[in-house]
């Protein structure tokens, strides 16, 4: 299966899978319905636009067989509107943190590593950019989130920052890796 990583870009950013492409949880919190409408496409692509304008590449598209199979959205987490959503976690948020909003595959693609080959390449992006660390808020309890389960970034070097429940009985970790070396 031949597999190729790119960046999301206009000419890209229909190519999310599933309901990516229209998904506005972290771009447009006051506009998010969970119906992925059409308008809620145009404030995604809204955010791309005005986020690449700020600070570049932020997010990262694979293929597999040409179909795209993964994504993974990310920028500086002061360029995130829905992080205002978790208040206790994000207190604990680096200033430097490059937050991952999003690592999704396709279920028809899961366990086969894609998921730790598309990080793997999103890594060494925000490395060769000088970023200094990438967090993300994974779900403890249960593989069902946009970012993906705790367990998998504790497998890829991630550490835990801190620990939220929720009222609904959901977990959510604030993990974190180091690119610069400290602690």
């Amino acid at each position: 299966m031949p597999v190729r990583i790119v960046s999301v870009t206009d000419s890209t950013l229909p190519d999310l899978p599933g309901s990516c492409g229209a998904c506005t949880y972290w771009e447009s919190p006051d506009h998010f319905s969970g119906q992925f409408t059409q308008e809620e496409a145009g404030l995604k692509r809204d955010w791309y636009s005005s986020t690449a304008r700020l600070y570049g590449v932020c997010g990262r598209l694979l293929y597999a067989d040409d179909e795209p199979v993964a994504y993974c959205q990310y920028a500086p987490w002061g360029l995130i509107p829905g992080i205002s959503r978790y208040p206790s976690l994000a207190r604990d948020l680096d200033e430097d943190a490059v937050l991952i909003t999003c690592l999704c595959v396709a279920e028809t693609h899961q366990r086969k590593g894609l998921g730790r080959m598309l990080l793997s390449d999103v890594i060494e992006d925000l490395r060769a950019g000088n970023a200094k660390c990438i967090v993300t808020f994974a779900r403890d309890d249960s593989a069902n989130n946009c970012s993906g389960p705790t367990s998998f970034y504790l497998a890829q070097g991630f550490g835990v920052v801190s620990t939220e429940r929720f009222p609904d009985g959901s977990s959510f970790s604030l993990v974190r890796l180091r690119l610069d070396g400290v602690g």
